[in-house]
Formats: structure tokens, sequence, C-alpha cells
């Protein structure tokens, strides 16, 4: 009888797990590609096609339920982990900030903003619970990511020449038309869903073994460095920094890891290169870098560098072919020393930032005060927004600073204190997801997403030596945690982000159980 219940559990397992597997290809397959009518409602369709999914995600596991083909077993209620709760305390506060808000329809549907509201939430609860209790981590599920992440890369990449090959905008407004592109839309949309695509593509690439899935990664990882830094959008500094800077604190104690980190970093030199003399002899012919990595291609010494690391490469892979052994280098010393260089790295920046904002030297740093003076016009006036959105928050009753005005309710807190701005602009988000947080979900609710966020990162970082595809999911959720500081949460590209933190998850799961395949 026993082996026959084991038999039972585990056929409702795998029919369970099937279900996961089409709703994991609907969001990381289909939904980055998908649209209705181009980008007249770019938006609104990916928030519909989401809804669908999830909608028949929820019928056929209640309908397998029903048919006694999936069960929830007492190990899916009893094994909570702190992410789970994270999430779910972050619904709460949200159904809380939502019947005690002023604008309850606003608050439940975010349609007063970008469609974040309580129900889209929601959604992405039930979706994450059905991935990490009733899923069995697959490889291919980061493998159709990315292959649908290439076609949105490479249509991109057409944009930026200008080519429109899918006639996208025959008919967009002039003054819209650079500031829209591939299937994603919004151009800061796009290089957020993109920063989510390089760090899965650079891990799996520097883990791979089998040469022919490693060609897969690196061309696109190589498509994706293309398609992020023509997307021109200054958040993508921030995803590539992020990536560059904890990727060896990944690698460097690996076989081979200081190697294919050397390999990854010239790969990005030699894009912006490439892109460098794009715009120079194709200058007619393609949008133009307007943003922070305009100060890499414009330095002079960018093609030194970017010859001396290859030359670095071939001269070690030349030196193991004549002695006949691996030359390798790695363990605890060269991490230490990286930390150490980023520690100092990050004490530098601070220092600009006092010397700039506290000391006033404005003028000590020419070109950089853009980015180091953090006044009203900060960041396409994100400097104005903030402070704005921290005086609303000042303001708000005890309630409200615990619980916000209501989930994305941003644009309403704001229309009264800013309708006559300077900049004649309606802003109906923070261009922060922290502050936007704190401001629609209350400190409770900041607090809740943050760990949520945190206690994915340090959980998977105990699974990543069994598994490489929860570490590609861990530096995707950072580099898209990261930009998310001066960005905004979309139902175009939020909804993927969730996804990779459950699947995340449920590799934990997997190789907790030792269940992986």
């Amino acid at each position: 009888m026993a082996v026959k219940k084991r038999k039972a559990v585990g056929k409702s397992q795998s029919y369970a797990s099937y279900i996961i597997d089409g709703f994991v290809v609907l969001i990381l397959f289909v939904f980055p590609l998908f649209f209705t009518d181009f980008y007249y409602n770019l938006h609104v369709s990916k928030y519909y096609f989401y809804i669908g999914a999830v909608a028949a995600l929820l019928a056929a596991l209640i309908y397998a339920a029903l048919k006694k083909r999936c069960h929830i077993e007492k190990r899916m209620i009893k094994e909570m982990c702190v992410t789970d709760w994270a999430f779910l305390i972050l619904w709460l506060v949200g159904l809380i900030s939502t019947c005690s808000s002023k604008y309850v329809s606003a608050s439940f549907w975010g349609n007063e903003g970008r469609l974040s509201g309580l129900f889209l939430h929601s959604l992405f609860l039930i979706a994450y619970f059905a991935v990490t209790r009733f899923g069995i981590f697959r490889t291919w599920y980061l493998d159709i990511f990315l292959v649908s992440s290439l076609l949105v890369c490479l249509f991109g990449i057409t944009d930026y020449f200008d080519m429109d090959i899918l006639h996208f905008k025959e008919e967009i407004s002039p003054d819209h038309y650079y500031i829209f592109t591939s299937t994603i839309g919004n151009i800061n949309f796009y290089t957020a869903f993109i920063a989510m695509v390089t760090p899965v593509a650079a891990v799996l690439y520097s883990q791979e073994a089998k040469t022919k899935k490693q060609v897969f990664y690196y061309i696109c990882y190589t498509a994706s460095l293309f398609a992020i830094v023509m997307g021109v959008s200054d958040n993508a500094i921030l995803s590539i920094g992020i990536l560059f800077a904890l990727l060896p604190l990944y690698l460097f104690g690996k076989k081979n890891g200081i190697r294919k980190y050397l390999i990854l970093t010239a790969t990005f030199f030699t894009v912006l290169q490439c892109i460098a003399w794009i715009n120079i002899y194709m200058a007619d012919r393609v949008l133009g870098i307007e943003s922070a990595f305009n100060f890499i291609m414009n330095f002079k010494g960018l093609i030194v560098i970017t010859a001396g690391l290859w030359l670095l490469i071939v001269l070690w892979y030349g030196a193991e072919f004549i002695v006949k052994k691996k030359l390798d280098l790695y363990g605890k010393i060269p991490t230490a020393l990286w930390l150490a260089g980023l520690l100092a790295v990050f004490a530098a920046a601070l220092f600009l930032l006092y010397d700039v904002n506290i000391n006033h030297n404005v003028e000590r740093y020419s070109s950089l005060n853009n980015y180091l003076l953090l006044n009203d016009d900060w960041g396409t006036h994100r400097g104005y927004i903030w402070r704005n959105a921290l005086e609303c928050y000042r303001d708000f009753t005890p309630v409200q600073k615990l619980f916000g005005y209501g989930p994305d309710t941003f644009g309403v807190v704001m229309l009264e204190k800013t309708w006559n701005n300077p900049y004649k602009e309606i802003f109906d988000s923070a261009h922060n997801e922290y502050l936007h947080y704190l401001t629609t979900f209350g400190i409770l609710g900041l607090t809740a997403y943050v760990t949520y966020l945190l206690s994915f990162i340090i959980k998977g970082i105990r699974y990543t030596e069994k598994n490489p595809y929860i570490a590609a999911c861990i530096f995707s959720v950072i580099c898209y945690s990261t930009q998310a500081f001066v960005n905004i949460s979309n139902p175009t590209v939020s909804p993927v982000f969730h996804l990779l933190v459950a699947l995340g998850i449920l590799g934990c799961r997997t190789a907790k159980n030792q269940k992986s395949i």
C-alpha cells in the first residue's frame, strides 16, 4: 500500500509540474515577444496576457486537484522559508493599504499608475506559490528564456539602426519615436528587461562545460550587451556595473573562473568599441548613444584595454598549450583581493558624493557633475520626484506611514503637490521602486519587499554549488534590483522578474530534496 501511495504521489507531482512547465513557457518565452497592436497598447496587452496566464495556471491546478491528479502535501505548507513569508506579508500589507486607502479602486487595480495595484500583486503571489510548490526545476527554463530574449535583443538592435523591421513605429508620434524599442516598449523598461538577460547568459556561459551550449550562452551574452547599450538608457550602467562588480565573488573561487571573467570583460569592452565605431562611421544611420556608457566609449585608451585583455587571454591559452597542463588561478585569495578593491571603490564613490554635495566642490569633477550632483534636475528630474515623494511621506498619517497610501497610487499622492511643477510633467511613478513601495505600501511593505529580495539571494547562495542555474537567477534578480533604484516597476517586465525569484526558490527546494532534473 505504501508503494502504491508513493507512486500515486509521484504521478500527481509530475502532472502538476507539467502545468508549471506550461506557465513558465508562457512567461519566459511567449510573454517577452507578445504584442497585439504594436506600441499603442503594449503595456496593457502584456498585462492582460499575464492575467490570462495566471488564470489558466490556477484553473489547471484546481481542475487537477478536483481530479485528484495533484494534491497539496503537508511539507508544502510546513516548509515556509523567509522569502515565502516576506512575499505573503507584502501582499497582506497591500491588502490593508488598499482597504484603508482613500482610493480603494485605484489601489486595487492600479489604474491611476502602472497597473501594479493589489490585483497584480495578487497574481504574483498566486504564481509564486504555485511554481515553488508544484514545480520541479528544469534546466531548460532559462534556456528558453534566453532564446526568446535573443529575439527581443536582435529586434532592439535593429531599432538602434532605425530599421523598424516589424513596422512598430510607422504611425507613432515623432515625440515618442525614439523612446520605444523592441517588443518591450519604453527604453527604460527594455533595458530593465535586458538587465535580467545579460547576467543569466554570463553566469551560464561561465559555468557550462559543453561546447555547443557555451557558444549559445556566449552569443546570447554578446547580443544582450549590444542590446542594453543600444537601449540608450542610463539605468543600464547600474545593472552592468553591479554584474561586473559582484560576478568575481562567485567566479574567482572556481576553476577557470578568472579566465571566464576576463573573457566576459573583454567582450564587454569589445562591444563598446564596436558601438563607438558604428556611431562614427554610420552616424547618419543610427540613433547614437546619450548615456553613461559614453564616458567609456569616448575614452581614448578603450581599444588598448580591449586589445590587452584579449592578448592576455590568448597568452594564457597559449601557455597551457605549450606546457600541456592547466594553468589556473582560483581560491579565496583572489576573491578577498577583489572584495577589498570593491570596498575601496565604494568608499571612493561615497567621498565623491560627499565632496560634491556637502563640500560643494561642484566644478572639480567637470562632466561627472551630472551624475554626482544630487539636485532636482538629477536623473531627468528624478531628484525632484524623490524630494517631493519623501516630503509627502513625511506628511502621511501614522497609519499611512506604516501601510502606505495604497498600491500604485503614487500619482494620486503627487498630483496635488506637483501639479504646477516647472517641468510641466505628471509623475505617476517614483522612478525608484523602493521609494515607490515606501509611499504606496508604507514602511512595512518596503521592509517586506526588501526582505523578499535579500532572503532569496541569501538562501540561493547556499545552493549555487549544486545548481549554477540558481546562481543565474540570483544575479538576474540582483541586476534588476539595482537598476530599480532609478526605474519603474511595470507589468511589461515585473512578471518575468517575480518568476525568476520563484524559479530560484524552486531550484533551492529541488536541490534540497535532490530532485533536480
